[in-house]
């Protein structure tokens, strides 16, 4: 947990003077609560003294003063106890925000062979729930464990102030408490990193189940995939069990060690009253710090699931902050107007396996038209990865403009390159929103002339807000050959001087193939085009067309 704080501590940097008041606040808290008891201690051996010379002259007035004491310290600590704990708690949720977005933006930043390595599911739950237990054990260690602590300390030391051997005395369970704690934290913190693996797997199976909820249901493998969610589900449960299991001994623990310590401190106190040695009121002063040191105690003993939960999510966040991210800006990197001459030399590529591109070299003249075939899995669509900077080479290069694609400043390069894709993905908004995906400047006579020559305006005119329409996750709700007339609209309106197409008309039919090629024929003359295709109909155009085959070209041609 402590490593975890400092790894994230940078995070409250923008929140120092918040949590500067109110760790004063907290202290001024702590201080109050251990005056509590002492006027108490005042009325009980000076007012109610069997002794009338020791009484005050005037004890209904005195009375009166302690008990208006004991009033006002219990406004002032409750007002600001108020104060501190919204004021840290507001802190740590403030803290808990900017670690998710930080995170998000680490993943937005990884490539795509990061992302091929890891579960969208298990990542998902990074940013969310594991943020989320995240956000809980900053929230409960500004608000209950830091004034707790605080409030152990100083009680302690008020204690061992007023009788040295009193203070041994009703500490001295603590130790083996201390120990059966500290062995259960450890057993505690495990089971916690369990959880948090297994919750990540089994978001990791929900998000698999409901993004290919149409196969699920046509192969009739409902009761496949509820048969193994089951088991993960199991799994989950098994170590949630475990770690309640392990927080259940903590408050009894503490109980038993609180029992223990009044008997302790009652018999030997009283024996000390009735010698004359100790007052009545220093004994229940005494007493009440004893129960109120151990309702602190109890409170963190309570606190530790919360804690071991959140020190284990946070473990799985840093894990993705300090995944280093492989595709970065070199030194020498500049933003560039890109012409649209590339050219691959020597390049080769491989996920991890066998190669996918081998000693691959091609070029293609700013403004000209190449098309890319060849059969399934032989590295076309890796191709397309490559000019963007999706991936990056193993070996040679990807040249844009006769220069290293890793010269060019990424933002720069990939905002002069438009891309569709075989499956286009929109995002949830308004048919709008999908086409101009992030050009922000685009005027509204911009937008819809990009729909009008990509034919969006055929089917947006039929919907019933027309491109102001909402749109499901993922542009369920329109036909493929929609979708991809709206990923043809975002090309238009990015006016890149590069345009890679991959196989676009892959997987429609010979209407809406149709027309998508009239759409295609839309798209900017005088631009860098890549299509890479299976069919002819798509390709006929193409100035080149080169014939790639277990990651070589084997054939150019017209």
């Amino acid at each position: 947990m402590i490593e975890a704080i400092r790894r994230i501590r940078r995070y409250g940097s923008p929140y120092r003077r918040a949590l500067a008041v109110g760790a004063l606040l907290t202290l001024i808290g702590v201080a109050l609560s251990l005056a509590l008891p002492w006027p108490l201690q005042w009325i009980v051996d000076k007012v109610l003294t069997a002794e009338p010379a020791a009484r005050p002259d005037e004890p209904v007035r005195a009375l009166s003063l302690a008990v208006g004491a004991l009033v006002a310290l219990t406004v002032l600590s409750s007002v600001v106890t108020y104060w501190a704990a919204r004021l840290l708690s507001a802190a740590g949720l403030q803290i808990a925000n900017d670690l998710r977005v930080s995170v998000l933006s680490r993943l937005n930043r990884q490539s795509l062979r990061f992302h091929s390595r890891h579960r969208v599911g298990d990542l998902t739950a990074r940013v969310t729930s594991d943020v989320g237990y995240t956000q809980d054990m900053l929230v409960q260690i500004f608000s209950t464990l830091l004034p707790s602590l605080l409030l152990v300390v100083g009680m302690f030391a008020v204690m061992l102030v007023l009788d040295a051997t009193f203070t041994l005395l009703a500490v001295l369970v603590t130790p083996l408490l201390g120990w059966l704690i500290h062995r259960s934290r450890l057993e505690l913190r495990t089971a916690a990193r369990r959880v948090r693996k297994a919750d990540g797997a089994l978001a990791s199976a929900a998000t698999e189940n409901l993004s290919a909820i149409h196969l699920v249901q046509a192969f009739t493998l409902e009761s496949d995939r509820l048969y193994r969610f089951g088991g993960l589900s199991g799994t989950s449960l098994d170590a949630g069990l475990e770690s309640v299991r392990l927080q259940s001994r903590f408050v009894p623990l503490v109980e038993l060690a609180s029992v223990a310590s009044t008997a302790v401190v009652l018999f030997y106190g009283a024996q000390q009253v009735l010698a004359g040695e100790l007052s009545l009121g220093v004994l229940l002063v005494f007493l009440s710090y004893l129960g109120s040191l151990y309702k602190p105690v109890k409170s963190l003993s309570k606190l530790t699931q919360v804690v071991t939960k959140g020190a284990a999510a946070a473990e799985r966040i840093l894990e993705v902050l300090d995944a280093p991210i492989d595709i970065v800006d070199r030194p020498s990197a500049r933003a560039r107007t890109v012409r649209g001459r590339v050219e691959f030399r020597g390049l080769s590529f491989s996920y991890g396996r066998e190669p996918v591109l081998s000693d691959l070299s091609f070029t293609i003249d700013a403004g000209q038209n190449v098309a890319l075939v060849g059969p399934t899995g032989a590295g076309k669509s890796t191709i397309a990865a490559l000019i963007p900077r999706l991936v990056d080479a193993e070996a040679g290069a990807v040249l844009v403009d006769d220069l290293d694609v890793r010269d060019h400043q990424l933002d720069s390069l990939r905002r002069q390159i438009a891309t569709v894709l075989q499956d286009t993905l929109l995002l949830e908004g308004t048919l709008w929103d999908n086409i101009v995906c992030g050009q922000r400047f685009a005027t509204e006579r911009d937008v819809r002339r990009a729909a009008r020559l990509a034919l969006v305006d055929e089917f947006a005119e039929r919907l019933p807000d027309g491109l102001n329409t909402m749109i499901g996750e993922r542009g369920t709700n329109l036909s493929g050959g929609q979708r991809q007339r709206v990923a043809i609209a975002r090309a238009i309106l990015r006016d890149a001087p590069i345009i890679i197409l991959d196989e676009p008309t892959s997987a429609l039919d010979a209407g809406s193939e149709e027309l998508l090629l009239q759409a295609l024929a839309n798209l900017p003359a005088g631009r860098t085009r890549l299509v890479i295709a299976h069919r002819l109909s798509t390709v006929r155009d193409a100035d080149r067309i080169l014939v790639l085959e277990q990651g070589r070209i084997i054939e150019s041609g017209t």
